[in-house]
């Protein structure tokens, strides 16, 4: 019930807000047109100002070289619904808030010969950056991050109150869009029976723009777990490539971007993802407030 009245949730909020959105485009009578290119070389920085509505769907093959149930690689869901909004908090300093609600299908080891499957929310993320407003090619942001438990299984999430920091730093002009965004995560509460997290998350994009509205590049996160007690089974490292592109969908500017991305370095002896396949919809919606 708790998975289904989240799922619910997420598809209303998705639907008020893109529909706003393309009200808002509609009724605009100044007559200009939005600059595609530009728009679409804003939406890969991290520490940008505009409004999106991100919808990233994950599908992950979870494998582990020295697993014996996921020595073959079994597939994971993952829908991530990520609303970017940013405020001018004055002409010189611009506030960043992106919160992270995932929903999952994973698998998981019920035994010593039993993989099953089990659908629900995963914990929810909130970050906020304050960014300095400028027209310099180089761009950097820093603020708070927080993780919750609001996982609906215990396989879903850590179970942990998490507090940490995140920063980003971007290079950006009319073709190249390259940057850094790592959050690192320490568990402050939550049960006591779960592990204690110290994690990091860091994503690096490298976008070109060939044509106007395209760009070709990659956007991995690379995971470090500083808990594990052995150093092969910490980090994972992921290379990819990805095409992306800007359209029109009536009145309404929407990124569309496919990638794929595979771990060079994964956990040996835990479960790890080999392979990641990204479909990511992006409507971009001018600022409600």
């Amino acid at each position: 019930m708790r998975f289904r009245t989240g799922i619910m949730a997420l598809t209303a909020i998705f639907a008020l807000l893109a529909g706003a959105s393309a009200a808002a485009f509609a009724g605009d009578d100044d007559g200009k047109k939005p600059d595609m290119q530009s728009m679409t070389q804003e939406s890969s920085n991290p520490v940008g100002k505009l409004w999106m509505i991100t919808n990233q769907f994950n599908f992950n093959l979870q494998q582990s070289p020295k697993g014996h149930l996921f020595r073959e690689p079994h597939l994971q869901f993952n829908w991530n619904f990520q609303p970017v909004m940013t405020f001018d908090l004055s002409n010189d300093l611009r506030l960043i808030t992106r919160p992270v609600l995932p929903v999952y299908s994973s698998p998981y080891a019920a035994g010593p010969r039993t993989v099953k499957n089990v659908a629900g929310l995963g914990d929810a993320e909130f970050m906020a950056m304050l960014t300095p407003v400028s027209n310099s090619k180089f761009l950097w942001g820093a603020g708070p991050t927080a993780v919750f438990p609001t996982a609906t299984d215990k396989h879903l999430g850590s179970g942990k109150w998490q507090l940490g920091g995140a920063f980003a730093a971007v290079y950006m002009d009319e073709k190249w869009v390259a940057g850094i965004f790592p959050q690192q995560w320490w568990s402050i509460g939550g049960d006591p029976d779960r592990p204690d997290v110290s994690l990091t998350k860091a994503q690096y994009f490298l976008w070109y723009s060939p044509a106007p509205t395209w760009q070709v590049g990659m956007s991995p996160n690379i995971l470090i777990d500083w808990m594990q007690k052995k150093s092969e089974d910490a980090v994972t490292l992921p290379i990819g490539l990805g095409v992306a592109k800007l359209v029109m969908l009536g009145e309404l500017p929407v990124k569309i971007a496919v990638e794929a991305d595979y771990s060079i370095i994964r956990p040996r002896n835990m479960v790890g993802t080999e392979w990641t396949f990204r479909l990511s919809i992006t409507p971009i919606i001018p600022k409600l407030f």
